[in-house]
């Protein structure tokens, strides 16, 4: 028995079987390949995944019981989120390594290795202005933890401010500049953990 034959009794003992049907059914031939049968009596061969990873513009064709004009339906991308939460980082009093970069809007602000003076952490600041626009404005979101966990004090900071309509005072683009210094009130400590997130950027 020819295999649109085969196709043809499934058909008909499906719709025997049953009443109309609510979804397409997908049945198995003898070689193997599938097939979905729709409630109006056509069918079409179901396309494996991997034939499916081409361009809309070069589609395969499925075979149909009115011949080859219907178009396999294209794979479905998944979604991939953004996390846009502030990052943490551990860093020691007297290390001379630089704390953390940040990157927004072309803006990079690092941070310096920190210090420790008369009751309060001042962390050194520096930017880069990778845009291809002035900045006036530049503000990070800090907030400091012990090193159980605990957070200690939370603040925003303008690490760079200019004066509008004051260009000799614009952060200008391809440039590098030495930023406000961070400073924050906190117990002493040898270790801290820090989250920090450039929370505005002004271009001019």
């Amino acid at each position: 028995m020819g295999t649109l034959n085969r196709i043809g009794v499934v058909l008909v003992g499906l719709a025997i079987a049953g009443s109309a049907w609510a979804a397409p059914q997908v049945a198995t031939l003898e070689d193997g390949r599938q097939v979905v049968l729709h409630d109006d009596f056509t069918w079409q061969y179901v396309v494996p995944v991997e034939q499916r990873e081409h361009s809309v513009a070069a589609q395969p064709k499925v075979e149909t019981k009115q011949g080859l004009n219907a178009t396999a339906a294209p794979a479905v991308m998944a979604a991939v989120p953004v996390v846009t939460a502030a990052q943490g980082v551990s860093f020691t009093l007297g290390d001379h390594k630089n704390i953390q970069q940040l990157s927004r809007s072309g803006v990079d602000v690092l941070l310096r290795p920190a210090t420790y003076n008369n009751g309060e952490l001042v962390i050194p600041t520096s930017l880069t202005n990778q845009s291809t626009e002035s900045v006036v404005l530049v503000a990070l979101k800090v907030t400091i933890y012990n090193s159980q966990g605990r957070e200690l004090a939370s603040q925003q900071d303008k690490v760079w401010t200019s004066v509008k309509r004051m260009a000799e005072t614009y952060f200008r683009p391809k440039t590098q500049q030495v930023g406000k210094p961070i400073v924050i009130k906190v117990p002493e400590a040898k270790e801290y953990f820090i989250k920090t997130e450039i929370v505005d950027v002004e271009h001019w």
